[in-house]
């Protein structure tokens, strides 16, 4: 199989993933589901926040 495709198809089911969990962190009406969901994109994509303690060490 190709190696295009194969990174096509991740890269598809990656932003499927990110953007359902944007929306449920979101729009979601229990808290738990929203928190629960903001932990996950948490895990998911890496935040670059300026002068964090965890940025310096990089």
């Amino acid at each position: 199989m190709n190696i295009g495709l194969l990174s096509a198809v991740g890269v598809a089911l990656y932003s499927g993933t990110v953007s359902i969990l944007a929306l449920t962190a979101t729009f979601a009406r229990r808290r738990v589901l929203r928190r629960e969901a903001r932990s996950t994109l948490a895990v998911l994509v890496p935040s670059r926040r300026v002068g964090s303690p965890e940025a310096s060490d990089r």
